[in-house]
């Protein structure tokens, strides 16, 4: 195991989660009944370091990952970013933090407008922040070569690229902004597994070079064990287990963490069985 995953600590955090819940209500207003997607969650991440939030589908991984982006509202907690809560701020309270914290989700395509070219895509962001047209031109070159992607390229279609590069052009529009923090909702799911090892290779490059935070979030623990320092697992909107991924990879405490192990074995048995079978 790498020797980023031995440094799991409690200190010197640049995002802390406490206690954060969200519930949502379905059916009329006045009668609606209230559903809790997520519950008393809590962790930490320090500068520079991957946390890894890992659970079956439906387990709340998403909903924590929109209510740290502010994208909702939790109703009850603190999400404190470099020292400050965020979780109820207003919008205009909001706004300096928003370029400091991005999110890329798994579906690039449905992230970034099909009509835009690569250009509009990647400088989006540094309009919004009043940045002039020569300004966003010379920024979106520098980040399609950063991403591995022509500057070239700029000109082209948004739908176009394909599905490993439609994600490298997510990354480099969530790089724009210059963040702290970037929260990766299921960004390697639905690549093929060489585009995913690319990817991954980015990501930690741009970590080292960026100085970047990262939260992943991932239904498979070999992204997590991968990737993340720490490793923590939700079941039914609770944090069920966390610690250094070293130590949840090779002493699993709760059996929701040894349950996505065990199909991790299954799926790598499989693998082998088909190539076993093909040869």
């Amino acid at each position: 195991m790498a020797d980023r995953h031995s440094s799991y600590s409690r200190t010197d955090s640049l995002l802390r989660a406490e206690g954060v819940s969200k519930s949502y209500t379905y059916g009329r207003w006045d009668r609606g009944k209230s559903v809790a997607a997520i519950t008393e969650v809590s962790f930490e991440i320090r500068a520079g370091e991957t946390l890894a939030l890992v659970g079956a589908s439906g387990s709340g991984k998403s909903t924590v990952a929109r209510c740290v982006t502010r994208l909702e509202r939790p109703h009850a907690g603190r999400i404190c970013f470099d020292g400050i809560d965020i979780a109820q701020l207003s919008r205009r309270e909001l706004a300096p933090f928003r370029p400091k914290i991005q999110i890329i989700f798994q579906d690039a395509v449905t992230s970034i407008n099909p009509r835009f070219t690569a250009a509009e895509a990647v400088e989006e962001p540094l309009r919004i922040l009043g940045k002039s047209q020569s300004e966003r031109r010379i920024i979106a070159e520098r980040l399609m070569q950063e991403v591995s992607l022509s500057p070239d390229w700029l000109s082209r279609s948004v739908m176009e690229f394909s599905g490993g590069q439609r994600q490298r052009l997510a990354i480099a529009r969530a790089l724009a902004t210059r963040p702290q923090l970037l929260v990766l909702d299921e960004a390697l799911s639905g690549l093929d597994l060489s585009t995913q090892a690319q990817i991954t290779k980015l990501l930690f490059g741009l970590q080292e070079s960026h100085g970047l935070t990262y939260l992943l979030i991932s239904h498979d623990l070999t992204h997590a064990i991968q990737i993340a320092n720490i490793v923590a697992v939700m079941s039914h909107g609770r944090i069920v287990e966390q610690g250094s991924s070293e130590r949840v990879f090779s002493a699993p405490q709760h059996e929701e963490t040894k349950k996505l192990l065990a199909a991790v074995d299954s799926v790598k048995s499989a693998f082998v069985r088909a190539a076993g079978a093909l040869a």
